[in-house]
C-alpha cells in the first residue's frame, strides 16, 4: 500500500457484530446506567414535596417546572397512578398522582402543585401531582442510605434527615425511574 492512502494493511479483520453481541452490549450499558443513577442521586439537590404528612425529595435535575394544580381531564381505562391529562404548551402531559404511585394514602382534598418532569426523567411527557412543593434541599443534606429502617420500598433510594437546628424537615429520596417503571407498566 502507498503511504497516505488511509488504509491500514496490518489491521486484523473484524467479525461482524451479531444480535447476541448487541444484546449483551445493551444489557451492560443499561445496567451501568441504572447503578450510576442510584449511586449519584444522593449528591443532587432535591425538590422536596409533601404528600399528606410525608415528604419526598425528587432529584432537581429531573424537574422541568412547578405549576399550581389545574383541572385534569380523566382518562378512562388508564393505570391507577395516572390521574388525568393536562394541556401544557401545546402538548398533552400525563399526570401521575405521587401518593397513588407510591401506594400511600391519597390526600383528602385536591393536590396543590404539578411537578413537570424533564424529558430525560420520563419516556413521555409527565407531571407529578403533589399536595405542596416545600422547597429545595441542598445536596449536602441528602444521605445515600438506601432503604431506611428496612422499609422495603423499591422506589426510594435514600433518606435525608433533618439537620440539627435547621427549619427543613426530613424527607425520603424518590428514585424516579423505578417509580415510573412501577406506576406506568
Amino acid at each position: 500500500m502507498e503511504a497516505g492512502s488511509g488504509v491500514l494493511e496490518n489491521r486484523p479483520p473484524t467479525r461482524p457484530r451479531t444480535a447476541r453481541d448487541l444484546r449483551a452490549e445493551r444489557t451492560a450499558a443499561l445496567a451501568r446506567r441504572d447503578v450510576g443513577a442510584s449511586a449519584s442521586e444522593a449528591g443532587l439537590d432535591h425538590l422536596v414535596c409533601a404528600c399528606g404528612s410525608e415528604r419526598y425529595g425528587l432529584p432537581l435535575t429531573a424537574v422541568a417546572q412547578v405549576l399550581p394544580m389545574r383541572p385534569l381531564t380523566p382518562m378512562p381505562g388508564a393505570v391507577p397512578a395516572l390521574i388525568g391529562l393536562i394541556a401544557l404548551s401545546g402538548r398533552i402531559v400525563g399526570v401521575v398522582g405521587l401518593a397513588r404511585a407510591l401506594g400511600r394514602p391519597e390526600p383528602a382534598g385536591e393536590t396543590g402543585h404539578l411537578v413537570v418532569l424533564r424529558g430525560s426523567a420520563a419516556p413521555q411527557s409527565l407531571a407529578l401531582a403533589v399536595d405542596r412543593v416545600l422547597g429545595i434541599a441542598p445536596a449536602a443534606t441528602a444521605s445515600g442510605a438506601a432503604d431506611p429502617e428496612g422499609l422495603g420500598n423499591a422506589v426510594t433510594s435514600g433518606y435525608a434527615p433533618a439537620a440539627a437546628g435547621a427549619d427543613r424537615p426530613d424527607f425520603v429520596i424518590v428514585d424516579l425511574p423505578r417509580l415510573l417503571r412501577r406506576a406506568l407498566p
